[in-house]
């Protein structure tokens, strides 16, 4: 069987585990992500096309990839996986055209008061040179979620690319409190002496729980 063959049987046994489950719907409504976990609806569509579309990516099959990703974030456009796998398929992997701000928009107004889809926006505006954008839509992500350990460390990144520098090592110190895990950024500040970590006292000096919006790990901007 080949690959052609492969991907068809994927795309047609993703649709008719919906029609089976009586989930298929001929207008996909807009659901909400952050409110369907668990369902039967998300973990069928993650099956079939979450997964297909991260192995087509790494095998470079990126047409078929992005029709994986067109399907999910039909029914659930913000799903957090998906807008970055998306972002990833526009910005780094093929030439096609993606109305990415379009998608955006549509993922932040099915929920907009979840943190996860204003990081991963941030992340496709920085990766665009679209800095202050970013950077405006990372801090709406930490009005929602102050201690996201994702947003302080791309916030940081932007601070970085805008010349920012006391901004930047002041997410950069929260990014690391949290726990986050590359020392790219640190390295960066280091590099060019703007890593100046600030003494915590009193309550503060108590390292907290790192939480981390959108996929759950740290999402870094180029």
């Amino acid at each position: 069987m080949t690959w052609c063959w492969l991907v068809r049987f994927s795309s047609i046994a993703g649709l008719a585990a919906l029609l089976v489950a009586g989930l298929a719907r001929a207008q996909p409504v807009d659901n909400d992500y952050y409110a369907n976990g668990g369902t039967v609806l998300l973990s069928t569509v993650e099956r079939y096309h979450i997964l297909p579309a991260e192995e087509k990516m790494r095998i470079k099959y990126y047409s078929s990839a992005r029709q994986d990703l067109d399907f999910v974030l039909r029914y659930f456009p913000n799903h957090p996986q998906g807008l970055l796998l998306m972002v990833q398929l526009c910005t780094e992997r093929t030439q096609q055209a993606c109305d990415l701000d379009f998608l955006f928009e549509k993922a932040i107004a099915v929920n907009p008061n979840v943190a996860g889809p204003y990081v991963t926006r941030g992340v496709y505006l920085h990766r665009v040179k679209r800095y202050a954008e970013a950077i405006a839509s990372y801090q709406r992500a930490l009005a929602l979620n102050p201690d996201s350990m994702n947003t302080h460390y791309n916030l940081a990144l932007a601070y970085l690319e805008t010349k920012q520098y006391g901004l930047a090592n002041e997410h950069a110190q929260r990014a690391y409190e949290l726990g986050a895990p590359l020392p790219g950024l640190r390295e960066r500040l280091k590099q060019i002496r703007q890593w100046k970590p600030v003494a915590a006292t009193g309550a503060d000096s108590q390292p907290r729980s790192p939480v981390a919006a959108g996929a759950g790990r740290v999402t870094a901007a180029p």
